[in-house]
Parts: C-alpha cells; sequence; structure tokens
C-alpha cells in the first residue's frame, strides 16, 4: 500500500485530497495541518509527501529542507503560488515536482505515480559510478560536482538528470522526453519542473548559466549534453 503524508492547511482541499487518494486509491493518507503536525510524523516511513508551502506555523519550503534529515521519498509541492521564482526557489530546497492549485486530483494521482516510479526505475538503473569531463567531474556517492576546484551538492533530482544526461551524451530530449525519462510518466503539458531543473544544474556547471556551453537547449531539437562544449 502506498504510504502518502498530506500537509495542507486548508481543510476543504485537504479532505477533498484525502478521501481522493484513501477512498480511489485505497492510499494511507496522513494528514497534517501545520508544520509542526508534519514534523510529529517525521520518523515515520512514506512513498511520497504531498507540500503546501503556505502553511499556518512554517513554510513549506523550510519545511521541506527539515524532512528531508529523514526522508529521501519524493516531496511533490502544491501551491497557489505560481510564479517562477516560487517554482525555482521550490525545487531547489529539495522538492522533485510542483503542482499549482487549484489542482484536478486525477492530474495529482498521476504525478504521484510518475514520482514513485520514477524511484523504482532509479532502484533498477546501474549508476554512473564516476564522470569526468572538461566542465566537472560528477561524484556519484556523494551527489556533488566538483568545478574548479570546489565541491558543488546536487539535489536530488538535478542529479538525477545531470546522470542521464552523461550516460547519454550529445543525444537530444524534449524536455517532455526528459520528464518521462525521469518520472516516468508524461508531463500532462506542464514542463516547468523541469526547465527549473535545467535551470539550476547549469548555475552549477557552465561557466557562464546565460550562456551555456555545456547543458544546451537547440530550437526544434531539445536539450543536449556537450562534454566538450562544443558549438553548435
Amino acid at each position: 500500500m502506498i504510504r502518502v503524508l498530506l500537509v495542507e492547511d486548508d481543510p476543504v482541499i485537504r479532505d477533498t485530497t484525502c478521501y481522493f487518494l484513501k477512498s480511489r486509491q485505497n492510499f494511507e493518507v496522513v494528514c497534517a495541518e501545520t508544520g509542526g503536525e508534519a514534523l510529529s510524523h517525521a520518523r515515520e516511513n512514506f512513498d511520497v509527501i504531498l507540500m503546501d508551502i503556505l502553511l499556518p506555523d512554517t513554510n513549506g519550503m523550510d519545511l521541506c529542507q527539515r524532512l528531508r534529515s529523514w526522508h529521501h521519498c519524493p516531496i511533490i509541492f502544491t501551491s497557489c503560488l505560481d510564479d517562477t521564482d516560487t517554482v525555482v526557489r521550490a525545487l531547489e530546497l529539495g522538492g522533485d515536482d510542483f503542482l499549482t492549485k487549484p489542482y484536478n486530483n486525477k492530474v495529482l494521482l498521476a504525478r504521484i505515480m510518475a514520482n514513485i516510479r520514477r524511484v523504482q526505475m532509479d532502484a533498477a538503473e546501474p549508476s554512473v559510478n564516476g564522470y569526468h569531463c572538461a566542465a566537472f567531474t560528477l561524484d556519484s556517492n556523494s551527489h556533488c560536482v566538483e568545478k574548479d576546484g570546489q565541491s558543488i551538492h546536487l539535489a536530488d533530482m538535478e542529479f538525477r538528470i545531470l546522470s542521464l544526461f552523461v550516460r547519454y551524451p550529445n543525444n537530444f530530449f524534449t524536455a517532455n522526453e526528459l520528464y518521462q525519462k525521469i518520472w516516468g510518466k508524461d508531463s500532462l503539458g506542464d514542463v516547468r519542473t523541469v526547465q527549473v531543473h535545467i535551470h539550476n544544474l547549469r548555475s552549477k556547471i557552465e561557466p557562464d548559466p546565460a550562456k551555456p556551453i555545456y547543458l544546451k537547449n537547440v530550437w526544434g531539437k531539445g536539450y543536449v549534453f556537450r562534454p566538450d562544449g562544443r558549438e553548435e
């Protein structure tokens, strides 16, 4: 049985989502109205965490960072705040996915299952033991890249995306294809999560993130990793 921690202070959204996941999908759902309640369940095991951002006693992004001390399961942010800065910040601080409220419960379910499948695929996928190119050295044990003598930590999703690129250098992937390969399901038209993670990766591996030479986006083809930083 899939076990979900639902952190949501809006009683209508919380009750509706909880009922849908319990009655329609037979999930086990633990609900928390505040950050304090969520932390009281921190040492329990969950397959996925649904995290609101605007909570009565804390910010969901700060709570996400604290929960990451115990949990490596997918954390999906749900929020009425859908500006780019909020999405970027949420994913930078440990979120795996972002869903704007109000959401359709069927879309939420699709995102939950996609993230769980991604975890299962990661467990079965051979890991990249180590990788070196002109831009950086990737350490799979520490989930860090070493660039210019400095060790830079990668968020979980950043590491997964970069590992995919280094396994398939010079191969093109559209944003939707990346979503399918990393999350295991179609993006349902919302590829901002992929775009934000790519943006964050560039800030960590590129000499000039505004003019990327390694992790590039070629019009009409998609994203591509160029280990030698060559021009198109």
